[in-house]
């Protein structure tokens, strides 16, 4: 199963619905589903309450894009979040190539493309993490973004990590790519880190993985096997709103015992569907297709105990690595990084 990206027509129509007047946002916020209610949380349980902007953007059009990201970033925090998470690539709207079978990564329409592309990307510390910082210490909030990053000349899919005092705490870049993504210049990032931070005198592990990240099993693996509780993951795609791509996030948040929080992109750019994951494998809470944000709580003292069981049917307690040969050594074959045509 693959990753597909679909670009959705920026009409003026289809712009003016998506941020039609009067309350659009906040009737999204309320049109949010909860699948299953869980257990609410006593006053001595660990929560963590968490927001998801389900923006709308414009492929290269900054100003717009952190604008759209602001307002639904404070509208989180009017009710109550304390950590937030926008889409994918949310500063640049994310810009990519499109790839038809055959064509080599040198054409011309395509190094131009990726001249452009990177041309927007921006350095970390650069202006859109300023902007950023500057937010998260007027609101008191962490706020985990996403943005197309250039590191001396070369495009990254970065995911950036930002304290309420508006420090960097840490960055991710994508590590997963198809051919689309590297065409566009996008570089792999190294590995998968973990972070121990407090939200709200919470303390918490959280990862992040990025859109195609999650269809490589290893990926959330990683981060439980690092203790991630909270797995954060941005992304830009159609493809995640089908059922079964859904329940690929859910089966991954069983398999792991982890909360999973993602984030997509609303109408028109996306078909949004953004959710909260808990680590019984159920969508708690899931936006519909237009813009608008998810608040909701991540009780952590509920699943450390589940993985504190005595006889834990998931999770990490009951693995055998020394059986996973293949795992350790790598396929037979080196994996196709390149199309160097």
């Amino acid at each position: 199963m693959i990753a597909t990206r679909r670009h959705c027509a920026l009409s003026l129509a289809g712009l003016a619905a998506a941020i039609l007047a009067a309350g659009a946002f906040t009737l999204q916020t309320k049109a949010a589903t909860s699948a299953q209610q869980p257990e609410a949380p006593t006053e001595n349980d660990q929560v963590v309450r968490v927001g998801i902007v389900q923006m709308n953007a414009r492929v290269l059009d900054k100003s717009y894009n952190l604008k759209q990201a602001e307002e639904l970033i404070r509208l989180a925090v009017a009710q109550g979040a304390k950590i937030v998470l926008t889409p994918e690539s949310a500063v640049q709207g994310y810009p990519r190539v499109d790839l038809p079978p055959g064509e080599s990564v040198n054409d011309p329409r395509l190094v131009m493309e990726r001249k452009r592309i990177l041309a927007a990307a921006e350095t970390i510390p650069g202006p859109a993490t300023r902007r950023f910082s500057a937010l998260a210490r007027e609101l008191g909030i962490w706020i985990v973004f996403g943005m197309d990053e250039n590191r001396k000349g070369e495009l990254y899919n970065t995911a950036v990590l930002m304290n309420p005092q508006g420090q960097i705490v840490g960055t991710y870049s994508k590590v997963h790519l198809q051919n689309w993504m590297v065409a566009s210049g996008v570089q792999h990032g190294d590995g998968f880190h973990v972070w121990d931070i407090k939200v709200n005198g919470v303390e918490v592990k959280l990862g992040i993985e990025i859109c195609y990240d999650v269809q490589h099993p290893e990926s959330t693996l990683e981060l439980a096997l690092g203790g991630a509780e909270v797995v954060f993951i941005p992304y830009c795609t159609d493809d995640f709103s089908r059922p079964l791509l859904i329940h690929l996030f859910e089966t991954t948040a069983l398999e792991d015992v982890v909360y999973i929080v993602r984030a997509n992109y609303g109408a028109p750019r996306n078909t949004g569907t953004s959710s909260i994951v808990n680590y019984e494998g159920q969508t708690v809470q899931q936006l519909g297709d237009q813009p608008g944000v998810l608040v909701g709580d991540l009780d952590l003292t509920a699943l450390r105990n589940r993985r504190a069981e005595w006889n834990p049917v998931y999770g990490l307690p009951n693995r055998y690595p020394a059986a996973y040969k293949r795992l350790r050594e790598g396929p037979a074959s080196a994996p196709r990084h390149r199309n160097k045509d």
